[in-house]
């Protein structure tokens, strides 16, 4: 059996002259919270409506649960769960009327897991309620809640925070990152707010031309050349220091203008803890040790270069 619940083997999909996906190929381990990033027209959309199988690629391949979605796609997609572009559900029906009849759900047993499901997700209050007098956060819910109606195992989640206040932001982003310890769900989640996708996800495929330009695990992905602020005394002797000691593992040193007294430190490798030990034992005083903050936006601009549709997280 296999260890991926999804595998994307050199797919090409082509709008007449538009190649929207150029040989993608990417693998999503079991039991992960996967996310996939990229410019605007870099051929997020078109990958996800092939893995749900809405569209088909001209050539390549695509397995769910190890089963070939070309095909056997109902097979396939057993016990997966998809919200692409925005919820639609019919606005004048009850919250419990929209998941039965969306769903298809019929019997005690399925009953038993809506309700069930719509507690886990927060929204058991309002399955009464029509869907217009729900917030976008309480829509996203609810979609959420459609998406593991099926039993799912598989859940594909299209900018779930997306047009969110900071407190639906955060209120999202944990429900997420609780599905795979609470469910054992895997979740494909797409999203522009780079700083969600950090804090959600474990692993990462950044989608660039229609082509894979990186993935792997999250902490090693942003291991790549890793910048560490620090704050100490003298910051220019303690700068030379520095130098000196680890020689060509620093990268780049410099003072971060916007913070005054702060060093901005780039090295080969993480080695925060390394910079700090060293400072204290020549007599330096260290007030701030972090690790600079947009670390995936600034790989995902070298990667793309530079072209970007990125919205600013709004921090919550």
């Amino acid at each position: 059996m296999s260890e991926y619940v999804l595998t994307v083997e050199n797919v090409v999909k082509s709008f007449g002259k538009f190649r929207a996906l150029d040989g993608a190929s990417l693998a999503i381990p079991k039991g992960c919270i996967f996310g996939i990033i990229g410019p605007n027209g870099a051929g997020k959309s078109t990958l996800l409506r092939i893995v749900t199988s809405l569209a088909h690629a001209d050539s390549g391949r695509v397995t769910v649960n190890g089963i070939d979605i070309e095909s056997s796609p109902r097979k396939a997609l057993t016990g997966t769960g998809a919200i692409v572009d925005s919820p639609s559900f019919f606005p004048d029906l009850s919250a419990r009327l929209n998941l039965d009849i969306l769903s298809r759900g019929t019997g005690k047993r399925y009953k038993a897991r809506r309700d069930e499901l719509a507690e886990y997700t927060g929204i058991a209050g309002w399955l009464n309620h029509r869907v217009r007098e729900f917030s976008l956060g309480m829509k996203q819910r609810l979609a959420i809640t459609l998406a593991l109606l099926p039993e799912s195992h598989f859940v594909i989640l299209d900018e779930p925070t997306n047009g969110l206040d900071p407190s639906g932001i955060v209120d999202i982003r944990n429900l997420i990152r609780n599905l795979g310890a609470d469910l054992g769900t895997t979740v494909l989640v797409t999203s522009h707010m780079l700083g969600e996708i950090e804090k959600i996800c474990s692993n990462l495929a950044i989608l660039n031309h229609g082509r894979i330009v990186m993935q792997g695990p999250m902490e090693e992905i942003l291991r790549r050349s890793p910048v560490t602020l620090i704050r100490t005394t003298e910051p220019d002797r303690a700068g030379s220091l520095l130098k000196e000691t680890f020689g060509p593992r620093i990268l780049s040193l410099s003072a971060k203008e916007d913070m005054p007294g702060v060093l901005r430190v780039e090295t080969d490798s993480e080695c925060a803890a390394e910079l700090n030990e060293t400072l204290v034992k020549n007599g330096f005083a260290v007030s701030l040790l972090e690790k600079e903050p947009d670390r995936l936006e600034k790989i995902f601009l070298e990667l793309t270069g530079g072209e970007s549709a990125v919205r600013k997280e709004v921090r919550a």
